[in-house]
């Protein structure tokens, strides 16, 4: 039985976190960030992030920015042999229920229309489409892919409550 732990990330995790993307982030749309760009990120007013680890060794990680009641799931991605085991919902979950615990009423993300395994996972866990960016990612051959714009309402009486344990405990699998 694997053990995975869902911990926080700081400032000190952004050389991991680079690493981890360029690995997991190879689609023609995709931009490269840099250890720099996660240490900014990180470093700023409301920005929270995980990393998800199998026994010591990470396999993908989640950002995200609160601010008052509103959320943004900035980024979220599993290493590619890691996918299709649940992983990507624990990251979604521990961040759901960060942003539950300050007090977040809506989570708003954004992920490129042809990436159908995002758009499978977020409509798993409630999010619903609530725009569409035209053309806003392009590729390095001049192609341009729609961006869908996503909504968590954390409020509504039907809003999905995410099992399973808050950021920084053991879960088995």
């Amino acid at each position: 039985m694997d053990k995975t732990l869902l911990r926080s990330a700081s400032v000190l995790d952004s050389a991991v976190l680079a690493v981890l993307h360029q690995a997991i982030f190879t689609a023609p749309w995709d931009q490269a960030w840099d250890s720099a760009s996660f240490a900014r990120i990180l470093a700023m007013p409301g920005a929270l992030g995980w990393i998800l680890e199998r026994e010591t060794a990470p396999i993908g990680f989640v950002l995200a920015r609160f601010t008052l009641d509103e959320g943004e799931i900035l980024l979220t991605g599993v290493l590619p042999p890691e996918r299709g085991k649940g992983h990507g919902a624990t990251l979604l979950h521990g961040a759901i229920a960060a942003a539950r615990q300050a007090g977040v009423a809506r989570l708003f993300l954004e992920y490129a229309e042809p990436n159908a395994g995002a758009a499978a996972l977020y409509r798993s866990l409630g999010f619903v489409e609530t725009g569409r960016r035209r053309g806003y990612y392009g590729d390095a051959a001049g192609r341009r892919y729609d961006a869908l714009a996503c909504t968590l309402e954390l409020t509504a009486p039907n809003s999905i409550d995410p099992p399973g344990k808050p950021p920084g405990t053991m879960i088995e699998r």
